[in-house]
């Protein structure tokens, strides 16, 4: 880089960015780099970041070099970085707000995955259950939980009270002997989903 640079004021050296001159540019870059970077990464913590920042902020500099309006370098570059640094918070909230639904849909679309799961296959068992009952203690049964009373089962199957009685236990029985070894994720499911 040329030492004559070095005289130039920074109003000087506006111009001659605005005259696409990249020397003159590389000068800018070397006088405010490292003190911009320091007041970014003061502002948001994160090298990276703030070199990243800093850096497109120079870029913006030389893609607007044409309509430079610049009265004042330092005041400038500073509010410049300020508002970088302003928009860098809003994108990574934005992110982190994006990112925090994402994780919730996810859990969510996850436990009504497998609560789907669960219920279906717990379904399917009972029903398979059902079916080792014989005949008319399953017909009891099931008018049993359909919400008929023993005595309007009695009646309608044209059989005691007592037997109704008799056929619903040994229905739960069987059932219970055979959803057993499920009961405990039936307990689970119903303490985490209803």
């Amino acid at each position: 880089m040329s030492q004559l640079y070095l005289t130039y004021s920074d109003e000087n050296i506006l111009e001659l960015i605005g005259q696409d001159d990249e020397l003159a540019f590389g000068e800018l870059y070397e006088r405010y780099f490292k003190v911009l970077f320091n007041y970014v990464f003061s502002k948001v913590g994160d090298q990276f970041s703030a070199q990243e920042i800093v850096q497109e902020l120079f870029v913006n500099i030389w893609q607007q070099r044409q309509k430079n309006q610049i009265q004042t370098c330092r005041p400038f570059l500073f509010a410049v970085a300020k508002k970088s640094v302003i928009n860098f918070y809003r994108k990574e909230f934005t992110r982190k707000h994006h990112y925090n639904q994402w994780e919730i849909q996810a859990s969510t679309i996850s436990e009504l995955t497998d609560q789907t799961i669960l219920t279906a296959d717990l379904q399917n068992k009972y029903e398979r259950a059902l079916e080792m009952l014989p005949a008319k203690c399953r017909e009891v049964f099931i008018r049993s939980r359909q919400g008929l009373s023993n005595r309007e089962i009695a009646s309608e199957l044209i059989i005691s009270e007592k037997t109704v009685e008799q056929h619903i236990t040994k229905a739960l029985r069987i059932l219970r002997q055979h959803l057993k070894e499920h009961l405990a994720y039936l307990i689970i499911f119903y303490q985490l989903f209803l």
